[in-house]
């Protein structure tokens, strides 16, 4: 009965978090500024033209205990952004300018006696926590809850790069001085912990039960300090010799980002990821703790934490390298652009036991006019249905199957794959989930 109970409220939650996407994801980054946040800032401020970015805020955590909000590296590098910004916007018109990424930067909570010793260890489930009631508000706090208490039902992706101590205070306050619109703003909010580093995430568990909370463990072996050490060749070739000031303030000699995953799960590139947790994408995949459907812990895919996140590396790292190639190519056609893809079916379908179904993306294009391949395949992991079933055809544009019988309702999640073949820059890749629910 109880883990029948667990699938109805998956499923409850999977139909609340699709309905409530509308526009570009809402994403509220906070970082404690350590070097790998350096680097992972330079790849998120390429991709600031697919997020609607509310807030960036500086903090700490248990690691960087006061932050590093009094040097100047944000500053520095919103005025390279800066530099390549008419580049960019010959390639996606949407980026946002240096000013008004300057307007929405904010100095969060940097006091060290928010904190705990470097060794604490604060895990999902611990009673032990930071009770943020008596600290003071901060610009970066004031502006969550200002965010929060807009008129919206808009999800906000709030990513704790750092710490979440930032966070835990603005959610206390919210809740104290404004109880009438807390329950609304609260069920709007997820959050992305790397790690939980300091004692917000443990207090945000027992306190603001109804935010959804991602803490990432596949990070580590995947994107952090010492990771991805084939990529030496590739950051000195591709980031930072011959890409602009930009790519030139990347920090690392390889690519070792351990905070990417956090913004990595919000982008909207057809793989759906942030429309929950389980879903997965190139920011990880993630299943509720057994005692809270509402926290998130890193899947164990093919009995390994890292698998969800490694699986997309490579995709990822192509389009970092080709938006670095958009930051010094003034003309469009010198620089590759992903496929757009379309699709003629609805991206949710619901079919019966043992019924033919046919998917189609005929009509997808290539912006530069290159060849297009497509890759169809079944994300076993981020359905409930484990078993086979009779694909006739997955070829070109199409993919027809015949639904598998099943004994109660079962969801199968399809990928299609669009990737181009360039005459310049990085080969690259569309994507497009379909998920299809098979009912008895």
């Amino acid at each position: 009965m109880k883990y029948l109970l667990t699938i109805v409220l998956l499923t409850l939650n999977l139909n609340l978090f699709a309905d409530q996407i509308k526009n570009k994801p809402q994403v509220i980054v906070m970082t404690d500024g350590e070097v790998d946040d350096h680097s992972s800032m330079i790849r998120f401020l390429l991709y600031t033209c697919d997020l609607d970015v509310k807030a960036i805020i500086e903090t700490n955590s248990k690691w960087q205990r006061e932050g590093h909000s009094k040097e100047d590296w944000w500053e520095n590098m919103l005025d390279a952004y800066e530099k390549v910004h008419p580049n960019l916007l010959v390639h996606n018109k949407d980026y946002p300018s240096a000013d008004v990424l300057r307007s929405i930067s904010f100095i969060g909570d940097e006091d060290p006696d928010h904190l705990d010793t470097p060794r604490s260890s604060y895990r999902p489930g611990m009673q032990q926590y930071r009770d943020p009631s008596g600290w003071a508000d901060t610009p970066g706090s004031d502006k969550i809850v200002a965010v929060l208490l807009e008129d919206s039902d808009e999800p906000v992706y709030i990513q704790a790069w750092g710490g979440a101590n930032t966070l835990s205070r603005a959610l206390h306050k919210l809740k104290q001085e404004h109880p009438g619109k807390y329950e609304q703003a609260v069920k709007r909010v997820t959050t992305h912990n790397i790690d939980y580093q300091d004692g917000a995430g443990t207090y945000i568990e027992q306190f603001h039960p109804e935010v959804t909370k991602i803490v990432n463990w596949g990070f580590v072996g995947t994107w952090n300090y010492k990771s991805q050490t084939d990529t030496y060749d590739l950051v000195a070739r591709e980031v930072k010799a011959g890409h602009g000031v930009l790519g030139a303030l990347y920090p690392q000699d390889y690519i070792s980002e351990g905070d990417s995953p956090a913004f990595l799960y919000c982008l909207p590139n057809g793989l759906r990821s942030y429309e929950h947790p389980t879903y997965g994408g190139w920011g990880g995949r993630y299943e509720p703790l057994d005692s809270d459907s509402l926290v998130f812990l890193a899947s164990h895919d093919r009995g390994s934490m890292r698998q969800s996140h490694a699986l997309w590396i490579r995709d990822a790292n192509a389009d970092f390298m080709a938006r670095l190639d958009w930051c010094v190519a003034p003309e469009y056609n010198r620089a590759n652009h992903a496929p757009v893809i379309k699709a003629n079916n609805d991206f949710n379908l619901t079919v019966n036991s043992g019924e033919n179904f046919e998917l189609s993306v005929e009509g997808t294009k290539d912006p530069d006019g290159d060849i297009v391949d497509f890759y169809w395949w079944i994300y076993q992991e981020a359905g409930s249905y484990k078993g086979s079933f009779d694909v006739q055809y997955q070829e070109g544009y199409t993919f027809k199957a015949r639904a598998p019988k099943v004994e109660k309702q079962e969801t199968i999640h399809i990928i299609v794959e669009a990737s181009d073949f360039p005459a310049i820059g990085p080969g690259l890749k569309a994507y497009q989930r379909f998920v299809l629910t098979v009912n008895p």
